[in-house]
């Protein structure tokens, strides 16, 4: 009986069985970036609308709500929209640049509540200035995202086979 038959059988199985094997890790991997992807942008998008809603939230209690009501109804408009948690998840799913950039919006929001807080609504000079550096910190968390976003597509781009 010879030995070359059986070999080359075998052999058959091993590289098809690598191949198969290779061919599910890929796919795994592809998986788990597309999944990684949809959390990742779904949090960024939550974390952009509760940003936003706590921002306009602020201004309708600066110039709607009397002066002794204004801590607690700035308070009340920070909380509301759950800014803290989004931010939160982000520290666990995101990268350190935008991690630092969800933080540097949170604590410009905090700074704008506390100006709320005290501020005359008259104060048009000190709005505007709070007004943009949120709208700063904003365009750059929105510039961590979206390296983000590209660089999560890019490095996906390679386990499509």
């Amino acid at each position: 009986m010879s030995w070359v038959s059986p070999l080359s059988a075998l052999l058959g199985v091993l590289l098809g069985a690598g191949a198969t094997a290779l061919g599910d890790r890929r796919r795994w991997r592809r998986e788990s970036v597309t999944r990684l992807l949809e959390l990742r942008t779904e949090l960024y998008a939550e974390y952009l609308v509760a940003m936003e809603d706590t921002g306009r939230d602020l201004l309708r209690v600066l110039r709607t709500t009397a002066g002794e009501e204004r801590e607690t109804a700035a308070e009340v408009a920070f909380a509301d929209f759950n800014l803290g948690g989004t931010r939160q998840r982000i520290h666990v799913l995101a990268p350190l640049d935008v991690v630092r950039a969800a933080d540097e919006i949170f604590r410009a929001l905090r700074r704008a509540r506390d100006y709320v807080a005290a501020a005359d609504p008259q104060d048009t000079p000190g709005l505007l200035a709070m007004k943009d550096e949120v709208g700063s910190l904003r365009d750059r968390f929105q510039d961590a995202v979206r390296r983000d976003v590209r660089g999560l597509l890019s490095g996906s781009a390679s386990w499509s086979a």
